[in-house]
Order: structure tokens, then sequence, then C-alpha cells
């Protein structure tokens, strides 16, 4: 097992679960090593966002979970933290608003 300060990410590098199998990619890493952008499969996109803490080893082979696929939804890791959205010039909430999460949005516009 490698120490965390020699951790070497890079784009596209495969990251498993804990019981070996494929998760995603990385897609980009997080200030500090703090956060893994995780992109998973091809067609259908979903996106995890993990802490480091979740992270088993990091080798040439790729980036090794200390977490299984249960720990991923118990731990809301699908969606991003407000710190990751700060950084990112997101406003947290924001993205995740559509026409249908506000009341009255067809009568707003007729005022």
């Amino acid at each position: 097992m490698s120490a965390r300060s020699e951790w070497q990410f890079y784009r596209r590098m495969p990251v498993y679960l804990a019981n070996g199998r494929l998760l995603g990619h990385v897609l980009e890493v997080g200030h500090g090593v703090e956060l893994l952008h995780v992109q998973e499969g091809r067609f259908f996109i979903r996106d995890w966002y993990i802490p480091a803490d979740a992270i088993g080893d990091v080798t040439g082979r790729g980036v090794f979970l200390a977490a299984d696929r249960g720990d991923l939804h118990r731990n809301g890791w699908n969606v991003p933290p407000e710190s990751y959205l700060a950084v990112q010039g997101s406003v947290p909430g924001y993205e995740y608003t559509s026409p249908a999460d506000i009341p009255d949005y067809a009568s707003a516009g007729d005022e």
C-alpha cells in the first residue's frame, strides 16, 4: 500500500471498488486530493465525488477504493459537496433546479 503523499493521479485512470470491479475513470482530482471526481459509464453517465478517505490505494494499475457500491449510495457521493461546487464557480443547489422545482413557474412570467 502506497503512502497518501505518494499518490499520483491522471485523467482516465481506472477506479475500482473494494470488490475489484471497475467503477469508472478519474475525471478530475479536487484540490489537495481531497476529492476524486469519477465518471462511470459511456452512454449512461454517472458522476461520483469520492473523498480521499475512501481511497484504499493508488498504483500504476489504478485507484482502489476501500468502499463498495452500497457505500457510494449510502454516503450520497453522487452529489458534489458544496465546497467542490464553490471551487468550480457553481452556486450550490442551482444546478439541480428546474421549472418543476419552482411553484407557479408558468405564471411567474405573466406578471
